[in-house]
């Protein structure tokens, strides 16, 4: 970094010279210049005739060169307030990023291990003179649907909206094909519509009576009862060919005024699916009959075709919130305690509860309500613990994700065999399959973002294992054929109008998309990465080519589950995702992979795993490492020394002459946004007061960072970053034994000298062991209080949110005003602060502009914001005063607000200027500071 001349003074018996101008600069006293002010430079030694001396030349040429050199660091501290990503070409990526982290970090809890199992089978076979399988002359095989069933579905069944406009379907066609994602209900509703459309064949069974008047068919035709044969019956799953290759037959096998049941197979291995002219043979003899015919399918399967036809309605969603009450209800039915329904109820909408089963009830499906009530049930009577009742209800999400990715009862079919490549070779047929596993995998990664976003990586991925399952051949995209209804159905999500941040930082309206539930995200994470290993090579190149997408909303959370499941397993996550990425030449994919490392130190062993790595790459002589280091020290989770955190972020900015120290800033200025602001801000200060070149430097770009900043460009939630939080007074930045940069034989107070609340005089000092430590504020505290002042000037924030970086944090600032280097950035940032508190006290008015404190007492605003107006201009003007330490700053101050008075455009009104000049006359410090009332 660049150097400022080596401290000049020295001590004798009680008498001290006068400061040198690097000593009074540090301390305030040297004016700061203003626009056009210029440095006087001495002029060149001349003889006694008036013409140049010998070295002349010599001095021109040096003088020269240290004006280039003063041009290159006041450069640096105009570009200090650049982000890591200001050559990537997408305004306020930086700002989208921490807003996406903050938003994504500690969504996934990814643990465990199990085996993978598969199984295979065949339909039929010919070896020579025998055959085995069944033939396609033989007749098909039926299942009859027990009475008792129908009567218990009766009794359970809740019905969806929409239910009587299937059931007059099914009356007018005698075919429907009810298509719905499976386990939401829809085999039930199918059972249920043929039992009331086969009412009058119950009702006519021996020994019954003659049919009532209410369950009479429409045309007044009684079916007849078959003895021996129920009234609904199923078709085996071996002859579900013959719907498409002798619909009369399948139709011959049903009892008169009876129903049939078929549910279609979800692959399209050996099976085909019937057209709608075979569904419209199998209608007409049904109808000879008085029959009908109930076919099941997923909308997403090949065999979903149909539900296009006139036959197709999607199957309506089961009322959930009912029926998982009515659930309860029956279960707890034969409890003696009358507090016992009520007490259930208030379980099923704990807060704990609804967090452990991690899907909304109202997005149950009809067997897990059935299971969460009698789990619920049981806890009531006191035949299970909350943990136990917890931790079943959280297995829902778990079994959920298995069931589609394990598929035991219709596994993946394996690959075509290999033959020719390009676009003559074999075409996987199980590519529909392998697209809705990718869109699953896709949407638990980039979960709420835009649909757009999470479709086109769930293609890249599809791409990505159809690949691995057919090397070689092309796989195209299906254009015009998706089914996104069905599709969101099976993936059990919903698409939302919500907001993204793609162009210039700007918010936009957009169509998200969501799993309906925080624990399904997470449970397909886990399910694939830890049951499916075959799978972690795709999704690993996957997940490092969404690195390098230019959104923040894809790259950020791709890089947040990088860096969770390399936590799962450390070894290879590190290799595989974390590794490859640190040294590459595109510092997005170097923010992916420190962003990874934050993530992956989420607890212990892992954390003092990434605390190694990153404590190496700061000292390592590829750059590129230096640079990944710098930000990942700036997360504040790796390195819990503060101290420890800055030196290592000091030695990577002053190498190489200062060509990281950009990113070593903005690393040491995250550590200031947050709970450990107090230590940071105090190290900064001393640093900028006794600290050496380097030091300094890196002191007074962070004091740049934290004037223009806002507070959502830098802060990040810190909840959940270690095991616990320790109290407050034992939060402490322990001192480092190592890399300690310190003045020679003492070590200095980072708080103020008894007596001298406001000044930059001496320091006290004592020794090492005695520096006092500096609280650390409770994480989860500072972070509801900056959660709410997102939009706040950082340093303002932070001043006002952590009780003990106020002092550290405005002597900072005074330090970085009265630089003569960083003054100009510095002074731009403080316009930045008045511009925010102008606008946050401006309150609607009639004419003209009008601010909360020209209200009389107890008026309220006519926008109904009276408690949150104002508030940024109060910290304004409580933080101000601290920062004005003599009368050339009370100057600045007035000088900065008549240019903004003045401006051009957008000018500042003089209502409000004179407000701000009047307050800090109040409290002493409009016309002299503090400085000038000590002397």
């Amino acid at each position: 970094m660049s150097g400022y001349g080596e401290r000049k003074g020295a001590e004798g018996a009680g008498v001290q010279d006068a400061p040198s101008a690097q000593e009074r600069w540090r301390a305030g006293d040297e004016p700061s210049r203003q626009d056009g002010e210029r440095r006087s430079v001495p002029d060149p030694p001349e003889d006694a005739d008036g013409a140049e001396g010998p070295d002349g030349d010599r001095d021109r040429m040096g003088e020269a060169e240290r004006a280039e050199q003063r041009d290159r660091q006041e450069q640096r501290f105009r570009e200090a307030t650049r982000d890591p990503l200001a050559d990537s070409g997408v305004p306020g990526e930086a700002r989208t990023a921490a807003r996406v982290q903050r938003s994504a970090q500690a969504r996934f809890d990814i643990r465990g291990n199990s085996s993978v199992f598969d199984r295979t089978s065949f339909d039929r076979a010919h070896f020579g003179d025998v055959y085995i399988g069944g033939r396609e002359t033989a007749a098909p095989v039926f299942g009859d649907v027990p009475e008792d069933e129908l009567e218990r579905l009766r009794q359970v069944y809740r019905a969806p909206a929409g239910y009587p406009t299937l059931k007059r379907a099914l009356r007018a066609r005698r075919v429907l094909v009810l298509g719905g994602p499976p386990g939401t209900g829809r085999l039930t509703t199918g059972l249920c519509l043929l039992d009331e459309v086969t009412a009058a064949v119950r009702t006519t069974a021996p020994g019954a009576g003659p049919p009532s008047s209410g369950t009479a068919e429409p045309h007044d035709r009684a079916g007849t009862a078959v003895p021996g044969r129920g009234r609904v019956t199923r078709l085996a799953p071996s002859d579900l060919g013959k719907l498409s290759s002798d619909p009369g037959a399948v139709a011959d096998g049903v009892p008169d005024g009876g129903g049939l049941l078929v549910q279609l197979p979800a692959s399209a291995a050996g099976f085909t699916a019937p057209q709608e002219l075979h569904l419209d043979v199998l209608a007409a003899r049904l109808a000879t009959k008085r029959a009908y015919a109930v076919l099941v399918v997923s909308s997403t399967s090949p065999a979903g075709h149909p539900l296009g036809g006139r036959y197709g309605m999607p199957c309506p969603p089961a009322p959930s919130g009912e029926l998982l009450e009515w659930q309860l209800v029956r279960h707890l039915s034969d409890c003696p305690d009358p507090e016992a329904l009520s007490r259930g109820e208030q379980i099923l909408k704990h807060p704990l509860f609804l967090d452990a089963l991690g899907i909304r009830p109202e997005a149950l499906r009809p067997s897990e309500t059935e299971l969460v009530a009698e789990r619920v049930a049981r806890h009531v009577r006191g035949e299970s613990s909350r943990d136990e009742l917890l931790d079943a209800c959280g297995h829902i999400a778990r079994r959920q994700a298995r069931e589609w990715f394990t598929g035991a009862g219709d596994p993946l079919p394996p690959a075509p065999a290999p033959g020719r490549t390009g676009a003559d070779g074999p075409v996987d047929d199980a590519a529909a399959r392998v697209r809705e596993a990718s869109f699953r995998i896709a949407l638990a990664v980039l979960d709420g973002e835009a649909l757009s976003s999470v479709a086109d990586a769930a293609e890249l991925l599809a791409q990505r294992i159809l690949a691995v399952r057919m090397p070689g051949r092309a796989h195209g995209r299906p254009v015009f054929a998706e089914d996104l209804e069905g599709l969101l159905a099976a993936c059990r999500a919903e698409v939302r109008t919500g907001e993204e941040e793609s162009v210039g930082g700007v918010p936009v309206p957009v169509r998200t998309v969501s799993y309906r539930g925080t624990a399904l995200a997470g449970s397909v994470l886990a399910e694939v990465w830890h049951r499916h290993h075959a799978a972690r090579g795709p999704v690993v190149r996957w997940l490092r080519d969404l690195a390098g997408d230019p959104r923040p909303q894809v790259w950020v959370r791709a890089a947040v589950v990088a860096g969770e499941l390399a936590g799962a397993d450390l070894g290879y996550g590190f290799t595989e995702l974390i590794r490859p990425l640190s040294a590459a030449e595109d510092t997005r994919r170097r923010y992916f992979a420190a962003t990874a490392l934050h993530q992956a130190a989420g607890r212990e062993p892992q954390r003092s795993a990434v605390r190694g790595v990153v404590e190496d790459w700061a000292d390592a002589p590829v750059p590129a490492l230096r640079w990944t280091a710098a930000l990942a020290l700036g997360s504040g989770r790796i390195v819990d020394d503060t101290r420890r955190a800055m030196e290592l972020l000091c030695g990577i900015g002053g190498r190489d002459d200062g060509a990281h120290a950009l990113v070593a800033s903005y690393g040491a200025t995250r550590l200031v946004a947050g709970s450990r602001a107090g230590e940071a801000a105090t190290v900064l200060c001393d640093w900028a007061e006794h600290g050496t070149t380097e030091q300094l430097d890196l002191a007074m770009l962070c004091a740049v960072r934290l004037f223009c900043a806002r507070t959502d460009d830098m802060w990040q939630a810190e909840s959940g970053d270690g095991p616990e939080e320790p109290p407050t007074d034992s939060a402490t930045s322990a001192p480092s034994p190592v890399a300690r940069v310190w003045t020679p034989g003492r070590v200095r107070l980072a708080g103020r000298a008894p007596g001298q609340p406001g000044s930059a005089g001496p320091r006290a000092v004592t020794g090492p062991d005695e520096r006092p430590p500096v609280p650390r504020a409770p994480v989860g505290a500072t972070d509801a209080e900056l959660a709410r002042r997102a939009h706040w000037p950082l340093a303002l924030a932070v001043a006002v949110s952590v009780e003990d970086a106020a002092e550290p944090l405005a002597d900072l600032l005074w330090r970085a005003l009265a630089n003569r280097l960083s003054h100009e950035a510095a002074t731009e940032g403080l316009a930045t602060w008045l511009r925010a508190a102008e606008a946050d006290a401006a309150v609607a008015g009639g004419t003209g502009r009008a601010y909360v404190f020209e209200q009389a007492a107890g008026e309220s605003p006519a926008d109904g914001a009276a408690g949150s107006r104002g508030e940024i201009l109060q910290a304004l003007l409580w933080l101000l005063p601290r920062m004005i330490r003599g009368r050339r700053d009370a100057e600045r101050l007035r000088w900065l607000m008549r240019l903004m008075v003045d401006a051009p455009e957008e000018p500042m009104t003089a209502a409000f200027a004179r407000h701000v000049v009047a307050a800090m006359a109040a409290t002493g410090h409009g016309r002299g500071g503090r400085g000038e009332e000590q002397r």
